[in-house]
């Protein structure tokens, strides 16, 4: 199942729970933003002030150029704006300066200074200020529980997480007072300060992990970038989603496009044109607010907010109606009896455009165990049922497409 998703699209992979996988850096954010930048902060960001740290020790420099008012006796090369003195050319030409001291005549002259002011300095400055910024927008999201989890969840490690991210912050300010940077005149990032930085391995080293700790990007698979993943259910549920999609695609042979939901508000939605028969839109985690649908919207509960797995919506010639599939990562009769209670929730709450969805049916894993639920007569009858050994290579996804095969060219 977690190969199908990675396939489809792994962003659907980030979680919250304890649980971890090995993600990359590459291509687009997922769910979880501040989550995911929260653990990459925690992972890269102390061997970064460390990097940081040691460039300190031994920083780039560089010689820059001056025009300074000196001395005849400390010139060691005139500026051309000297020639234009007239005391300079009569000692040029022997001439007597009469009784002016040589020590009190001073002329423009070329000096140079070593300086830590330098492109690679500066793009390094640049990196750690927002290194800092992120560290700081971080803190206030852990402190008022802004965080993807719930927040009874984050209250525990509220704590934890703003120890590591102070102590964080207290290396960045110590940082910032080291002679390295208070001496650069502005941080900004610039193809010569990259190229500098490049050809010096110290200096590569600590933008590479500080670049790291900032990406929110999380395709490619890196076994030292670590991230939570979903509870088992929750892959169970994206896996369910990704296999009615399937069987629609093979139903219809029309391959979906990923759009913005029209229906209720959802985390995914794929739509497929149906031609003559109108249009389908298959929703994850869509969600339908309390007693009332919002102005743009057709979908609400009837009761508190909703929020089944996967939703069908077809817009044909006599108006939308909806399907409800909800994954449940259950087995053994009781507990699927339990669970039946979703099915019954969603069947009586629901409404899309004033109708209730129908029908209503539960995705189970294991073995059938309460074959009632899954005969047609019964799902006809009372518009809820269950469809069971829906699993990589299991029986339930003919079902499925049976199901839909006929809810499709039904009126």
């Amino acid at each position: 199942m977690v190969a199908d998703i990675r396939d489809f699209d792994q962003t659907l992979l980030i979680g919250t729970s304890s649980a971890t996988m090995a993600f990359g850096q590459e291509g687009c954010t997922g769910r979880y933003e501040n989550d995911i930048l929260l653990a990459r902060l925690r992972a890269y960001g102390p061997s970064f002030l460390d990097s940081v740290e040691t460039i300190g020790r031994s920083p780039h420099r560089s010689l820059s150029a001056d025009i300074k008012v000196l001395p005849l006796s400390r010139v060691r090369r005139l500026h051309h704006t000297s020639l234009q003195d007239r005391r300079l050319a009569a000692i040029a030409t022997g001439r007597i300066l009469g009784s002016e001291s040589m020590d009190s005549f001073q002329v423009n002259s070329r000096t140079s200074t070593p300086t830590f002011d330098t492109p690679a300095n500066r793009s390094l400055f640049a990196l750690l200020l927002r290194f800092r910024a992120a560290v700081s927008s971080v803190r206030e999201k852990v402190q008022e529980l802004k965080l993807g989890a719930p927040p009874d969840e984050q209250r525990f490690r509220v704590e934890r997480r703003l120890w590591d991210l102070d102590c964080l912050a207290q290396r960045i300010r110590q940082l910032l007072f080291t002679p390295l940077f208070r001496e650069i005149t502005c941080g900004e990032t610039s193809a010569a300060g990259l190229t500098q930085i490049a050809a010096q391995p110290a200096y590569s080293r600590a933008y590479r992990l500080g670049s790291r700790a900032l990406v929110t990007a999380l395709e490619g698979d890196n076994g030292s970038d670590q991230l939570h993943v979903p509870p088992s259910w929750g892959i169970y549920e994206m896996w369910c989603y990704l296999c009615v999609a399937q069987c629609v695609t093979t139903l219809t042979r029309v391959t979906p496009i990923e759009v913005a939901p029209k229906a209720v508000s959802a985390e995914r939605a794929l739509r497929f044109g149906l031609d003559e028969k109108g249009w389908l839109e298959v929703l994850f985690q869509a969600t339908f607010p309390a007693l009332k649908a919002p102005m743009t919207r057709i979908g609400w509960s009837l009761s508190r907010e909703r929020r089944p797995d996967i939703v069908l919506v077809h817009y044909g010639p006599n108006g939308p109606r909806a399907l409800v599939f909800d994954a449940k990562w259950r087995s053994g009769r009781q507990n699927v009896l339990d669970a039946m209670e979703s099915a019954h929730i969603y069947h009586d709450a629901l409404r899309i455009d004033g109708a209730p969805p129908a029908p209503c049916l539960l995705l189970l894993p294991g073995q059938s165990s309460v074959p009632e639920l899954e005969q047609d007569a019964y799902t006809y009858v009372h518009g809820v049922g269950a469809i069971s050994s829906v699993r990589v290579e299991g029986t339930g996804r003919s079902r499925i497409s049976e199901v839909l095969k006929a809810w499709l060219t039904s009126v």
